[in-house]
């Protein structure tokens, strides 16, 4: 399946999240024990999430990846000492869908940040990735699918 890349408008939607800096081979682990911590505090607030879990990859350096693990939710609402409100912000995105392992992710992102970089925008914000896939329902990677959210500015 070839990716559609496009851009859309989004609103602005509110967040709680964990951020952390750690390593691409930890990636995984670390990714799973946060979306369960703030799964859990959203459930004990008497809410359910707005929506998939995602990370927002606010820098990368090399191996090393600042991230923050997230999931939305209907309107702010508290957090704690490690769990912090926030939001996507509205505007403009570049957006694609991965269909496929996480391993593959990668690939999917540069062909994005090359088709922004074609298409003369400019980031705008921190990218984010939304799970919408359980790999926990769904055992075989090849029907994982992601979206991909990059914000952006300009164009031609």
């Amino acid at each position: 399946m070839t990716p559609e890349f496009k851009t859309r408008q989004i609103d602005a939607q509110p967040i709680l999240g964990v951020r952390t800096t750690t390593t691409m081979d930890k990636l995984a682990t670390i990714m799973g024990a946060l979306f369960g911590e703030i799964y859990g505090h959203i459930q004990q607030s008497g809410q359910q999430p707005a929506g998939m879990p995602l990370a927002i990859y606010h820098a990368m350096d090399g191996n090393t990846v600042e991230l923050e693990c997230a999931m939305p939710v209907s309107s702010p609402m508290e957090g704690t000492d490690r769990i912090r409100p926030g939001e996507l912000p509205a505007g403009t995105v570049a957006t694609v869908t991965h269909i496929g392992s996480y391993d593959d992710l990668g690939g999917t992102w540069t062909a994005l940040v090359q088709w922004i970089e074609s298409n003369e925008l400019q980031p705008a914000h921190a990218p984010w990735e939304v799970y919408i896939t359980d790999p926990g329902a769904e055992p075989d990677p090849s029907k994982w699918r992601t979206d991909i959210f990059f914000p952006v500015q300009g164009g031609c």
